[in-house]
């Protein structure tokens, strides 16, 4: 970690031709079949995904753009699995005398991990239509087993005049009879339980729910654990941790979407105010989607 935490602003030059990977879907693997040192070169074509790398070895070059008319913003997390990771961002040199068959950059620091990054966004600007990062591996000592690195992204508009606008800041707000109309016509998972904990993680700024899964109304894939003992559906959801989410008895109507690799709550009322809502959006013909 040593080297990592020591490389706060280097100069990098990448050559132009070789270790050329595009990535033509939204979540891609990597796989190291060599011993020797180099940088990949990842472009992904989606605005949202992941990227697998498994026993890394040199540098992963990502490369985030957009096709939004409006300035963007790219938001990652990172999970690091037996070793460390250093993410950079990388700024290419515009003036100066350059060095014949290869650009140059540097790259300046944004984040160390050995476990999981918070969750980092960088907007894009007339300067840097789109944003390049750069992650490099350190081989942990003692740590055995196979080393894995997941890069989560996400690709999303500006959505407001601030530069910085933080959508999450949104998310502690209860929501309205309409927003739990589209809610629960239009998340990623749909469930009904109990809460069964819930942890504060200050290490990513998140709070952690655990829930036990009464009935799945809709989920995208397999997203909640089935326990052989007890029979149980099980699944942890996150939160913004300024929400200050606490445990509560009682059953929820639990929705929310992927984001990062986590799945994330958008509302979460009591079962009880859930079918109230219910009842008025069938009777005034408000409700956007069929009930099961």
């Amino acid at each position: 970690m040593a080297v990592l935490k020591g490389l706060i602003f280097v100069f990098l030059f990448a050559l132009c031709e070789g270790f050329e990977q595009v990535c033509q879907q939204c979540d891609c693997y990597v796989s190291e079949g060599y011993k020797e040192r180099g940088v990949r070169n990842i472009k992904p074509r989606c605005n949202e995904g992941s990227i697998r790398w498994r026993n890394p070895n040199g540098g992963l070059r990502v490369q985030l753009e957009s096709g939004y008319t409006s300035d963007f913003r790219a938001c990652f997390a990172v999970d690091a699995t037996n070793i460390a990771v250093k993410v950079s961002q990388e700024f290419m040199v515009t003036s100066g005398k350059q060095i014949s068959g290869r650009r140059s950059s540097y790259l300046h620091s944004v984040a160390i991990t050995v476990n999981r990054t918070k969750e980092i966004c960088i907007p894009s600007s007339p300067s840097y239509p789109s944003v390049l990062l750069y992650l490099e591996t350190e081989r942990l000592p003692y740590h055995l087993g196979v080393q894995k690195v997941t890069f989560h992204y996400v690709i999303e508009p500006i959505r407001s005049n601030k530069l910085f606008f933080n959508p999450m800041e949104e998310e502690c707000r209860p929501c309205d009879p309409q927003e739990l109309v589209r809610a629960y016509c239009s998340s990623d998972f749909v469930v009904t339980g109990k809460m069964s904990a819930v942890q504060h993680l200050d290490d990513i700024d998140r709070s952690q729910m655990d829930v036990e899964v009464t009935r799945v109304i809709r989920q995208k894939g397999q997203l909640f654990t089935y326990f052989r003992e007890d029979q149980s559906l099980r699944g942890s959801m996150m939160a913004p941790r300024q929400c200050g989410i606490q445990y509560g008895n009682g059953d929820f109507l639990f929705t929310g979407y992927l984001r990062l690799g986590h799945m994330t709550i958008s509302c979460s009322p009591y079962l009880s105010e859930w079918r109230q809502v219910l009842k008025t959006a069938l009777a005034d013909g408000t409700m956007e989607c069929e009930v099961d």
